[in-house]
């Protein structure tokens, strides 16, 4: 590889890493590159070049500041507000019980069966986004990154979801992704066709990537413990706890309100309650021994 095909190469992975949220290794990586040109016979006298690079590095550390120096809670308009609001509060029917008993396969290890029974709901138009986007948690989970995006190219080639659906189940996908260090090459999803009209309403969906507990009480009590959401139904999340963490499973009863809960989503960080719905250990699959936690989510 030649030192030009090699810098190519090096911004073509700083890009991935900016792409991602990965600010800081994209910063590592553009401070790599600017240390190979300052120290090439050739690059080291192109100014333009390293004053170009240098210029990204700063705009990454400026984006570095504002996240540090952003408020713990960020204010969410009344708009937004209203929108998780609506989401998280709706009662339960036969559409979101059909799609917990899909999630029961996956939180009890039973992957493949899981898939099959997202893939059944989709075709059926059960809450196929949701359905869709467990579908390839699923994949992930058993550490098949290339079954994932093989069902992803399939629905790009359906007319199952709409564009503005498919850039979504990507960019859940490429998350999916980055969280496990996986690099893959996710196709992308076309321009809709000028003048196109999408006659199927889109779900509305509110995700939840984590929530973080204040402990009031116990053996915890003043510190903070930040959950990863594995599945979710409406209002209803789900997490696993590693084996290691049996002091949470014993106090994480059904029935326990926990009051003091920060939930994370790509839109904003609100606040809420949740009520713990269910405690099981993993009796099969590759997260075998741990627990998984049911948690139906309460907004304030």
């Amino acid at each position: 590889m030649s030192d030009k095909e090699r810098i190519k190469a090096l911004i073509r992975e700083v890009e991935i890493y900016r792409k991602q949220g990965l600010l800081e290794e994209s910063k590592e990586k553009y401070e790599e590159i600017l240390k190979f040109l300052q120290g090439h016979e050739r690059y080291s006298k192109d100014k333009k070049l390293i004053e170009a690079l240098q210029r990204k590095i700063r705009a990454v550390e400026k984006t570095l500041d504002e996240i540090e120096s952003a408020p713990e809670t960020p204010e969410i308009s009344q708009e937004v507000h209203a929108l998780i609001r609506r989401l998280f509060s709706f009662s339960e029917n036969q559409d979101t019980a059909v799609m917990e008993g899909a999630i029961a396969l996956a939180k009890f290890g039973q992957y493949d069966e899981a898939i099959r029974a997202f893939q059944d709901l989709i075709q059926e138009g059960i809450m196929p986004l949701v359905a869709a986007k467990n579908a390839l948690m699923c994949h992930v989970t058993l550490s098949s990154p290339d079954a994932a995006i093989t069902q992803f190219k399939q629905w790009l080639s359906q007319e199952t979801f709409s564009t503005k659906e498919l850039r979504y189940l990507r960019s859940t996908l490429g998350d999916y992704f980055a969280k496990r260090g996986i690099t893959a090459d996710l196709p992308q999803v076309s321009e809709p066709i000028p003048g196109e009209v999408q006659e199927k309403e889109e779900e509305v969906i509110i995700d939840i990537s984590s929530f973080v507990v204040q402990w009031e009480h116990g053996p915890r009590a003043g510190q903070r413990t930040e959950f990863d959401v594995s599945f979710q139904s409406g209002n209803k999340i789900s997490a696993i706890l590693p084996a290691q963490q049996e002091d949470l499973v014993a106090v994480l009863e059904p029935g326990l309100q926990l009051s003091e809960i920060e939930y994370f989503s790509p839109i904003a960080v609100f606040k809420g309650k949740g009520t713990i719905s269910g405690m099981k250990k993993i009796s099969s699959g590759p997260k075998r021994g741990d627990y998984s936690l049911d948690m139906t989510v309460e907004i304030e």
